[in-house]
């Protein structure tokens, strides 16, 4: 998209450009310059050899005179100054020994004005600069004949007509193209806005390198993969604008899939006789574990499973809100501090309908042995189950947690249970994920794609190293989205 953006820009904002610059118009006129000057070749003082690139090096540097272009605008009134005159004029050459005055302008008749004009003063000026030493040399004659004794009049009268004849031929460049018409060279719709895109993109591709220099945040599944060690179990794609519940209501068509093949997927794993504690968890904040943990949940349970999603986030907790529960509903603190049962703090939710309700558990009738122990299961085993067990408020630090009776807690937990779902805190902020990784089975890691750092993931991988639970894989969030994810439900 960056590169889009860059390249209309710079389509567009080099063409402006141009119409405000106004218009701009280009005329040439060439001068030929000869390696056999006339005047040598007839007194025979040729040399021997002579060098084609020292003559247009010469010629260049004759050209580049500001003398030559104050005598341009001399002889031609209304052009401008010299110093006008030279900013409007270029000069190159070419191997054939042609030296290409341009000039430009904002009147095609000016351009082509002083384009003439300095190439015809090229001429003369090329003259008087070449001719100064025959000059010095004549009048150095004419002073020794009027000293020199008669015997040596005759040979030094030989040699002044020789030079005075080399003074008169003395020319080796030629006009041959005069400017006659100019070309306009701005505005060109086509190829300024050809130019512009082309800057736009040299500055678009500049800054996307730049950016994959400074940015070092997480940008692709492989790099995930390559330093956690463990496979991406589902990309999940950014989710609408205030909106975490996507498996009721009507995101369900676009989302369900997703985390349904998700929950398939943990499902395969681990002993069908026996509950499995799965914490989900991220290196840092805000990379959506609660929402993953919360779908997750309603999906194992809609494939027949009896769930418990528990909120572990005593930091932040945040699945009361997402169910709607009341904020100040007691759960695990209370239950952590001897205060109350699992049975009395949990709530069952609703699978069904556009978004989930949840009902307290010790409100709704049951049947089962009537012990003390959390009985969650119906009376026939059969159809999933959902039920959340809140935090019951929340802490300001880990020395606040009771943590003597989290085994307890977990274990009661397991009991009438195939899957019991953990919301924990980011495992690089706390300390809570290192403390519950000997008690759980196995760790569902949650990467936002673009938020978090590959020096955090590397150290989220060392730690994880020291677990004893298992790393069950990864579950990218706002991950780019393809056409084929959206062939059943996207339209």
């Amino acid at each position: 998209m960056l590169i889009i953006v860059l390249v209309v820009l710079g389509a567009v904002a080099l063409t402006a450009l141009r119409h405000v610059q106004g218009p701009r118009y280009q005329a040439d006129a060439r001068v030929l310059i000869s390696n056999q000057n006339l005047a040598e070749a007839l007194t025979g003082t040729q040399p021997s050899f002579v060098d084609p690139t020292r003559v247009e090096q010469t010629a260049r540097a004759l050209a580049g005179s500001p003398e030559l272009y104050d005598r341009a605008a001399a002889s031609s009134v209304g052009l401008g100054t010299g110093s006008k005159l030279e900013s409007a004029t270029s000069v190159s050459g070419s191997d054939n020994n042609l030296l290409t005055f341009t000039a430009t302008s904002a009147k095609p008749g000016k351009a082509v004005a002083i384009a003439n004009a300095v190439a015809g003063s090229y001429i003369g000026w090329r003259s008087d600069v070449l001719g100064r030493s025959i000059r010095q040399a004549i009048d150095e004659l004419r002073g020794k004949l009027r000293s020199a004794p008669t015997t040596n009049a005759a040979e030094l009268r030989k040699q002044l007509d020789t030079l005075e004849l080399m003074q008169t031929l003395n020319s080796d460049a030629t006009l041959v193209d005069r400017a006659t018409s100019a070309s306009k060279t701005r505005p060109t719709p086509v190829r300024d806005g050809l130019l512009g895109a082309s800057i736009g993109l040299v500055i678009a591709f500049l800054l996307v390198a730049a950016r994959e220099a400074i940015d070092t945040t997480v940008r692709s599944e492989a790099d995930v993969e390559d330093i956690l060690g463990a496979p991406v179990l589902a990309s999940v794609r950014p989710l609408p604008r205030r909106t975490r519940m996507v498996t009721y209501g009507r995101h369900e068509t676009t989302f369900g899939d997703t985390y349904a093949l998700l929950a398939a997927t943990i499902g395969q794993g681990g002993d069908g006789n026996a509950a499995r504690v799965l914490a989900v968890t991220s290196a840092v904040s805000a990379e959506g574990k609660t929402t993953t943990a919360a779908n997750l949940a309603v999906a194992l349970a809609r494939r027949g499973n009896r769930v418990i999603l528990a909120d572990f986030d005593f930091r932040k907790p945040a699945l009361s809100t997402l169910f709607e529960l009341p904020k100040d509903a007691p759960g695990a603190l209370q239950v952590l501090a001897g205060e109350a049962t699992p049975k009395e703090v949990t709530w069952q939710v609703m699978l069904e309908g556009r978004r989930p309700v949840a009902t307290p558990l010790a409100e709704m009738k049951h049947n089962g042995s009537g012990s003390n122990a959390t009985q969650y299961s119906s009376a026939n085993g059969t159809g999933g189950k959902l039920w959340i067990l809140p935090t019951g408020g929340s802490l300001r630090s880990q020395s606040d947690l009771k943590t003597a009776k989290l085994p307890e807690l977990l274990e009661e937990l397991r009991i009438g249970a195939d899957f019991v779902v953990l919301d924990t805190p980011p495992a690089l902020l706390t300390v809570e994920m290192s403390e519950l990784a000997g008690l759980i089975d196995s760790v569902l890691v949650v990467v936002r794609h673009g938020r978090v750092t590959h020096r955090s993931l590397r150290t989220l991988n060392r730690q994880a190293r020291r677990w004893p639970a298992e790393m069950a894989g990864v579950v990218v969030t706002d991950a780019a989205s393809e056409g084929q994810y959206a062939y059943y439900g996207g339209r």
